[in-house]
């Protein structure tokens, strides 16, 4: 079984409840499919939660607000940062002791860096089944893999779907509903409810 978590945005209560409901089997697996950071009150613990679960396989999708993350460390990138809400995570982290600096990407734990940066071998930019591709926000159906654009999975929306080079169905999460949204006809479910704007994970 796959268990497909949307966006979270810093409800570490939310993500909590979620996850402790979750009859997991260690061959299940979870796929977490980014934008755990940013608005909510508790990121820090979010990403904590990612990296500490083991009650089976993960997977973890970087998402748009990931991304500005990063960019924010490795940059000094703060105005991408900043227009995704960024400030209750740069709240978070300092709560739990990590003054983030624009710039340095020493400044927050090592385990978080290697999230954000893809560097921990469960976290990838998309992942493929026979049945389904999983990914942050775009994919283009009409395309072939080599040319996927990076930019469209973090940022984009699922197009191509009148001439499919692909059967799968798309999970995504990045555009929010106000309950799980199968798409039939362009060929995605959209699993981001709302969390972090008032709404349940």
């Amino acid at each position: 079984m796959i268990y497909a978590v949307g966006d979270v945005h810093g409800e570490a209560g939310a993500l909590r409840e979620l996850l402790a409901k979750l009859p997991v089997l260690p061959s299940d697996l979870v796929i977490f499919l980014g934008d755990v950071i940013n608005r909510g009150p508790n990121p820090f613990d979010c990403i904590a939660q990612i990296i500490a679960f083991d009650r089976c396989p993960k997977i973890f999708i970087q998402g748009n607000h990931e991304e500005a993350m990063l960019l924010f460390l490795e940059d000094g990138d703060i105005a991408t940062l900043a227009g995704l809400y960024g400030q209750a995570t740069l709240d978070s982290y300092d709560r739990a002791g990590y003054a983030l600096t624009p710039g340095d990407s020493n400044s927050l734990p090592q385990p978080h860096l290697h999230l954000y940066a893809q560097l921990h071998p469960w976290t990838l930019p998309f992942y493929i089944t026979n049945q389904y591709i999983f990914t942050h926000a775009g994919w283009d159906l009409a395309l072939p893999l080599p040319m996927q654009s990076t930019g469209a999975l973090r940022w984009g929306k699922v197009k191509g779907e009148s001439q499919p080079w692909w059967q799968q169905t798309v999970v995504r999460g990045h555009t929010p509903f106000p309950k799980v949204m199968f798409a039939r006809t362009k060929q995605y479910i959209g699993v981001d409810t709302g969390c972090g704007m008032g709404r349940a994970a």
